[in-house]
């Protein structure tokens, strides 16, 4: 493997995932064909209990058969997302179109993530990981950044077009997963890779027996997880909700993509911050320092969000998008140094799995709140619950690990 060209695939497939236009003004797209938005926050929980279910599946299935194949997977259920989301008329259509759209984050999540760790892993360049994931995590959010740039384009050509055009890039992504090479560096992915579906059941037993083992004797790993997917709850609901929230502040709606391209930009400065300390020197301490940190700030974040000040709006937005990029790549690096390559993707799914729990209750919620007294008790709602929620799980967090440090000594003994 030329672990260089890798790379650069690696680098091409991500912005064919990250530049879909659709993504920053949806919520415009369906308030402008008359749904409500109650009905938006009620198909954005759809799409998050489609996530949870599939999540480990679908890292299950990437670990099994092949992280190249889950890859053109996601490429093809994206066309497919973007179908319905384009020509669907009914909140049904409008319900699976979001379904396929869960499905095929769910086949790369973790899965990108994997590769690319795995693909150093081959060539015995690992240490390389939090610098390479950095810039792959940087090019995503700074094309996704792009992409709401480019959201007064999308709302001038209609939805229609726009989607379009997402089905197009979806089937970008899937050439770019095909250039991919698929790392091997476990016996077990060697015979995956020469009989890729002999002796399923088998393997599916045996892996998903070693995962609950994981998950039983890694708790402190769980935990990070579980926090990770906490601060970065808010953030997405927050690009969502400001689609309405900043219009009805005097921001024209026409050019909602100049704020949201700067709350991407400062997640991504937020990344980079975060990876220019070597991150393998990292203990446990230290993460969790980080974490709480980052979680006060992100809901003092949330909450300016919903104040009436666009200035203010901002603020608030960048300051919760600059922690969860922080606290992101701080996470990754070190959990990705203890997990087995033949688990990896499955156990980064369970990020994924563990934010799409938080965001289907969180998202129909923050919608209902909006609906009834305004986006602004929404945003102030969701910033102080995260403020709390931290103090409270660091506190007991603090309580888990002293226990767990009692019961090893007593073992000792």
């Amino acid at each position: 493997m030329n672990i260089e060209n890798q790379i650069k695939r690696l680098y091409a497939f991500d912005l064919s995932i990250c530049f879909r236009i659709a993504d920053a003004v949806w919520v415009i797209f369906l308030l402008q064909r008359g749904f409500s938005l109650a009905q938006v926050g009620l198909a954005e929980g759809i799409y998050h209990i489609t996530s949870m279910i599939c999540e480990v599946p679908s890292g299950m299935a990437a670990d099994l058969f092949g992280r190249r194949r889950s890859l053109m997977l996601a490429g093809l259920l994206g066309m497919i997302s973007g179908m319905f989301m384009g020509f669907s008329q009914g909140f049904f259509g409008i319900c699976a179109g979001m379904m396929f759209s869960a499905l095929s984050l769910n086949m790369m999540s973790g899965t990108e993530e994997a590769l690319a760790y795995d693909s150093l892993l081959a060539c015995g360049q690992e240490e390389r990981f939090g610098e390479v994931w950095a810039r792959i995590s940087m090019i995503g959010r700074t094309g996704g950044a792009l992409a709401c740039l480019a959201s007064s384009v999308a709302i001038a050509l209609g939805y229609r077009i726009t989607y379009l055009f997402v089905v197009g890039l979806s089937f970008l992504t899937i050439l770019c997963a095909f250039s991919l090479t698929e790392p091997l560096v476990t016996e077990q992915q060697l015979a995956r890779q020469e009989r890729p579906f002999q002796g399923v059941g088998g393997r599916l037993a045996e892996h998903i027996r070693i995962s609950i083992r994981f998950v039983k004797e890694h708790p402190r790993t769980i935990c990070k997880l579980l926090a990770n997917a906490a601060v970065a709850c808010p953030v997405y609901l927050t690009m969502m909700f400001l689609q309405e929230h900043l219009p009805s502040r005097g921001w024209p709606a026409a050019w909602i993509g100049i704020p949201l391209l700067s709350m991407r930009m400062m997640g991504a400065a937020g990344v980079w911050l975060g990876s220019r300390r070597a991150l393998k020197k990292d203990r446990a301490h230290a993460l969790r320092k980080t974490m709480l940190v980052c979680g006060v700030l992100g809901g003092l974040g949330a909450c300016l969000a919903g104040s009436g000040s666009v200035i203010t709006i901002l603020l608030g937005a960048w300051l919760l998008q600059a922690c969860e990029g922080f606290a992101s790549i701080r996470v990754e690096e070190q959990v990705n140094r203890e997990f087995e390559s033949d688990q990896r993707a499955t156990m980064i799914s369970i990020d994924s799995m563990l934010y799409s729990l938080l965001m289907i209750g969180v998202s129909p919620t923050v919608g209902k709140l909006g609906d009834l007294w305004g986006t602004s008790v929404g945003f102030t709602a969701m910033g102080a619950a995260l403020i709390v929620g931290t103090c409270v799980f660091g506190i007991w967090y603090d309580t888990m690990i002293k226990k767990l440090l009692v019961r090893r000594n007593q073992g000792m003994l």
